[in-house]
């Protein structure tokens, strides 16, 4: 058994990864981290397949991330990801891309654990973590997470958008990642031409599905943008907000 606090491995910027500017591209990033904290968390006994024996898995409740700058097409980057220690019902788990000891990019999930026979959150003490893990006290983000208004009366329908198969996950909802490349199509090339993007953060309020059609709203902020991802029913799927100032 494997109990290592800290995962860390190489990571080369492929063309797929990348948008038009040839840099890591926003949501190839969010993908990037969810990756590496799956490959970690199937060595801390706490992966895909023993949730699924467990009849339970991972749930993202919200993330940010920190770019200081997004690595380049065919760079060599380290990849770092690391679990707080986990919480009554949730969970925090940190990220870090790195290269020649210079910090690139740094990220902030909020995870909880859900059983889908009972229908609800398990406590963080029937996740399945193995025992004698030393958690790391290395944080990164952690000033609180953002309080978003939910009501978009006065934002524009930036774009609608249909949920595709492809961008349905093993849950049978949309993927949290397609989120992130539907709020950033939500843009033209021109328009992201002229942006510093320097954090993104999203909470996931509840499950879209195939073939359900979204609103992407939109208003601009002091720093930035907020977005409200709206269902069908009205409700919103996800709130998020984009800092292209410091």
């Amino acid at each position: 058994m494997e109990n290592i606090a800290i995962y860390e491995r190489k990571q080369r910027i492929e063309p797929s990864m990348c948008d038009f500017s040839g840099r890591l591209a926003v949501d190839a990033n969010f993908a990037l981290f969810q990756d590496v904290a799956s490959e970690h968390a199937e060595l801390l006994g706490v992966g895909f397949r023993d949730m699924n024996a467990r009849k339970s898995f991972w749930l993202t409740v919200r993330t940010r991330v920190r770019f200081y700058k997004r690595p380049f097409l065919m760079q060599e980057v380290d990849a770092a990801t690391w679990p707080a220690q986990p919480g009554s019902t949730r969970c925090d788990r940190y990220y870090r891309l790195s290269a020649g000891g210079e910090t690139l990019v740094e990220g902030r999930t909020e995870w909880c654990v859900y059983d889908v026979e009972k229908g609800a959150v398990r406590p963080m003490s029937e996740a399945g973590f193995r025992e004698g893990i030393v958690y790391s006290d290395a944080r990164v983000l952690d000033a609180p997470y953002a309080r978003f208004r939910h009501d978009f009366q006065d934002a524009d329908r930036a774009c609608a958008h249909v949920v595709r198969p492809f961008e349905v996950d093993v849950g049978q909802h949309m993927n949290n990642v397609a989120y992130l490349r539907m709020l950033m199509d939500s843009f033209s090339v021109s328009e992201q031409r002229g942006m510093k993007i320097r954090e993104m953060e999203i909470l996931f309020c509840m499950p879209c599905f195939e073939g359900e059609e979204l609103e992407v709203m939109r208003r601009p902020t002091e720093r930035g943008f907020e977005f409200g991802v709206r269902r069908p029913d009205g409700r919103y799927a996800a709130l998020a907000l984009l800092h292209t100032k410091d």
